[in-house]
C-alpha cells in the first residue's frame, strides 16, 4: 500500500514551528554546478572510509530546480506505473479512509515531493542531483553523503535493475526493497553527521536549519498521515532492519557490516512484516514469508459495467495504519522512534485487495487477509469493531472466514447497494478453509 518513490532524501524536521513557504526559486548557475561538484568530490573518499568499500568510479552531479526535479519525478512515475495507477490507488486509499473524499493521491504526493526532497540519485544516469533550493551549507553536505552512499550501492548492487524489477512487484514487497535501499543511505548519513561534528568537517547552522525544516513541517503537517509515513518510513525503519534491531538508537549509531548489506540487496525482505520484525528476515529459524492470497476477477459477478480498477497488498504495516486509533507523529524523534507495530496488525499472514469501479463512477473494495492463528485473526476483527468502523464511514461488512481468514468490504454510496454481491463473491472464491 506504500507508495513508490525515486531515491531521494526526505528531510524530516523536529518539532519546529512552520513557515511560510516562498515561491522564489534559485536560478540554478554555473557557480552552483561547479560548487555541487567540487562538495561530490570532497565527500566521496569520506563516504567510502565510514562504508568501507571503496567506489570503483566516480559520481557526475548536477544541480536541478526543484520544477525541474517535479518533472523528472512525474515522468519517472508514468513511466513505471502508467495511466491509470494513481486513480485506481487515489479509489482505493478514499475507501480505506487514508484521504479524503476529494482528495488526489497524485497532487498530494506531488505535492509532499516538492517540500521534502533535498536531492536525488539517478540510477539510470549514475548521476546525482542536488535540488538548488538545498545546495548549501551543512544541511546539503549530509544530502550528499545519502544521495552518494545510493551511488555507491548502486557499483555494487545494479539499482538500476533492482527497481526495474520491482515493477512488478506488490507494493508491500516495494517496501520492503525500499527499506533497504534508503535504509543503507540513512545509516550512513547518520554516522557521517555524527564523525563530521565529531571531526570538524561538517558544520550546521541552526538557523538556517530550522528555517528550512520548518519549511519542510508546513507540507508534512497538512499532508495525510498515511501519505507521510509512506515516504519517510523506508529512511527510519530501513536503518533499523539493516542493524537487525528495533532500537533507532542503536541503528543510528552503528554501521552495519557489509555481508548483511550484500545479503539485503541480493534478498530483500518481501513484506514489510520483516522490516519491521527483522528476526522475521535474519533469524533462519524465525523467517516468516507472506502467504499468497488470490481472488478471481469478480467484475462479472457484479453486473454490467464493472471492472477491476486494481488489485494490491496492505501488508501488517497497512493493517497497523488502518487499525490505529492515532498515527505517530512524523514530524517528532517520538514518533519517529516508534514500533509501528501492534496487537492488531502484528500477527499478520498475508493479504490482497481488489478494487473495482462501476456505473456512476461506484467504487468498491474487498480486502482479504490470512493470519498466522485464529488468535492474530481474532485481535485484528476485534480492532475493526473497535476502531476500523468508526473512522471509516466506507466499511460495509468485515467477518471471519476459515479459521485464521478476514473479509472486509468497502464501498462508496454509489455501490453501496453492490457491496452485498461483492462480499458474497469473496466469500465463496477466497480463502477457502
Amino acid at each position: 500500500m506504500f507508495l513508490p518513490l525515486t531515491l531521494s532524501l526526505l528531510l524530516a524536521p523536529q518539532n519546529q514551528e512552520p513557515a511560510s513557504h516562498s515561491s522564489k526559486e534559485e536560478v540554478v548557475t554555473e557557480a552552483a554546478i561547479q560548487a555541487v561538484a567540487a562538495k561530490v568530490k570532497e565527500i566521496l573518499p569520506r563516504v567510502a572510509e565510514l562504508r568501507g568499500r571503496e567506489f570503483k568510479k566516480g559520481v557526475p552531479s548536477g544541480v536541478k530546480t526543484p520544477d525541474q526535479f517535479m518533472e523528472f519525478a512525474k515522468a519517472n512515475m508514468d513511466e513505471e506505473y502508467g495511466e491509470g495507477k494513481f486513480e485506481a490507488w487515489t479509489k482505493a486509499y478514499r475507501l480505506f479512509g487514508f484521504i479524503g473524499e476529494e482528495d488526489d493521491l497524485e497532487s498530494l504526493f506531488a505535492e509532499l515531493l516538492r517540500g521534502q526532497v533535498g536531492g536525488w540519485y539517478d540510477p539510470a544516469e549514475a548521476r546525482f542531483w542536488m535540488v538548488s533550493t538545498y545546495n548549501k551549507g551543512g544541511m546539503a553536505d549530509i544530502i550528499m553523503a545519502h544521495e552518494l552512499t545510493h551511488a555507491l550501492d548502486d557499483q555494487y548492487y545494479d539499482l538500476a535493475g533492482m527497481l526495474e524489477d520491482a515493477i512488478e512487484m506488490d507494493s508491500d514487497a516495494q517496501f520492503g526493497l525500499r527499506a533497504v535501499v534508503e535504509g543503507s543511505g540513512t545509516s550512513l548519513m547518520n554516522l557521517y553527521t555524527i564523525k563530521g561534528m565529531m571531526s570538524g568537517w561538517l558544520k550546521l547552522d541552526p538557523a538556517a536549519m530550522q528555517e528550512m525544516m520548518a519549511e519542510q513541517a508546513e507540507s508534512l503537517e497538512t499532508a495525510p498521515p498515511f501519505l507521510v509515513m509512506s515516504l519517510t518510513l523506508p529512511y527510519v525503519v530501513g536503518n533499523r532492519f539493516l542493524l537487525r534491531t528495533t532500537d533507532a538508537m542503536v541503528a543510528a549509531m552503528t554501521p552495519p557490516t557489509l555481508d548483511d548489506l550484500d545479503q539485503a540487496f541480493a534478498n530483500p525482505p518481501v513484506s514489510s512484516e520483516q522490516v519491521l520484525h527483522p528476526e522475521k528476515y535474519w533469524d533462519p529459524k524465525k523467517i516468516d514469508l507472506p502467504k499468497p492470497v488470490a481472488i478471481p476477477d469478480l467484475s462479472a459477478n457484479l453486473g454490467e459495467g464493472w471492472e477491476l480498477l486494481d488489485e494490491d497488498v496492505m501488508g501488517e504495516l497497512g493493517a497497523y495504519v488502518l487499525c490505529e486509533e492515532e498515527l505517530p507523529d512524523m514530524l517528532s524523534m517520538e514518533g519517529q522512534m516508534s514500533s509501528m507495530t501492534s496487537k492488531a496488525a502484528s500477527g499478520w499472514g498475508g493479504d490482497l485487495y481488489q478494487v473495482y469501479g462501476g456505473p456512476d463512477d461506484a467504487t468498491l473494495l474487498c480486502w482479504a487477509s490470512v493470519w498466522d492463528s485464529k488468535k492474530d485473526r481474532d485481535e485484528f476483527l476485534l480492532a475493526v469493531e473497535d476502531v476500523v468502523q468508526h473512522h471509516c464511514p466506507r466499511l460495509e461488512s468485515w467477518e471471519a472466514v476459515g479459521t485464521e481468514g478476514a473479509l472486509l468490504i468497502f464501498a462508496d454510496k454509489a455501490g453501496k447497494d453492490t457491496a452485498p454481491i461483492l462480499r458474497e463473491a469473496c466469500r465463496l472464491t477466497a480463502l477457502k478453509p
